[in-house]
């Protein structure tokens, strides 16, 4: 991830790391797995087709 994505990135799993309220926490792991969730479509269509 790059820029402001990356930041976010972090910031996310440093508030998860010491998150005590469930609601929150439940919330800032839904945004990170947001987050990869469009890391993942990224790299799927940049991929090389195969023949």
């Amino acid at each position: 991830m790059q820029g402001p994505t990356k930041e976010r990135w972090e910031e996310l799993c440093a508030q998860a790391e010491t998150e005590q309220d469930q609601q929150k926490f439940m919330n800032i792991i839904r945004e990170i797995n947001r987050l990869l969730d469009e890391k993942e479509a990224r790299l799927r269509a940049n991929r090389p087709k195969s023949s």
